[in-house]
């Protein structure tokens, strides 16, 4: 019998503020979750730039939600998203395979059966302006179902008897989840729309 991958609404979802800040975790639309993290140690990076509060571009001056990016040790960053209605808190790392930038991000906001769940992005620019694209679960949905062996995954249920449809959660590791985004790093249908913050301070 053959899962149906859907978008599962309880799933963790993104706005397009925290979209642009590696994944950050609002509630908005389904986003790709790994229990392994997509780095390793001698992956990992530091930009001066990261650092500092940002808002969506085309926001007005009292935006009802921003980031707000901090340095955690010598190659880490602690970002809260405050919006109207909650507060959210992710660790994020920068990191660097062959020559493209990426954050891979996963929220402190945990419950005690909570399994921490990464999420990555692609990171186009640093600077006046921060713009990243997210790993599309659309795509990747598609591509499972032809494809169920692309990589090491399965499909979470939200009922047992259920089992006609659910929402994938990657099981890979760190190196077969680098060797994954690596090869579909140029495919355009494997990454979502870019998302654009601009700094505030």
């Amino acid at each position: 019998m053959k899962t149906r991958i859907t978008n599962h609404p309880s799933a963790r979802t993104l706005t397009a503020t925290a979209t642009a800040v590696a994944a950050m975790l609002l509630l908005a639309g389904c986003v790709v979750t790994s229990i392994y993290p997509y780095y390793t140690e001698k992956d990992l990076v530091s930009d001066t730039a990261l650092p500092g509060k940002w808002v969506e571009v085309g926001a007005t001056n009292q935006p009802p939600e921003y980031v707000q990016i901090e340095s955690l040790g010598e190659k880490g960053y602690w970002a809260t998203i405050f919006s109207a209605h909650e507060t959210n808190s992710l660790e994020v790392h920068l990191f660097r395979l062959k020559q493209q930038l990426f954050l891979d991000s996963f929220s402190t906001n945990r419950s005690l059966d909570f399994v921490p769940v990464h999420q990555v992005s692609k990171v186009m620019q640093i600077g006046v302006v921060l713009e990243t694209a997210n790993l599309n679960y659309d795509w990747l949905a598609q591509l499972l179902e032809n494809h169920p062996n692309a990589i090491r995954h399965l499909v979470v249920h939200e009922k047992p008897e259920d089992e006609q449809k659910g929402r994938i959660v990657l099981t890979a590791d760190t190196k077969e989840l680098q060797r994954f985004i690596l090869k579909y790093v140029n495919n355009t249908n494997a990454w979502g729309e870019p998302s654009r913050l601009k700094r505030l301070n």
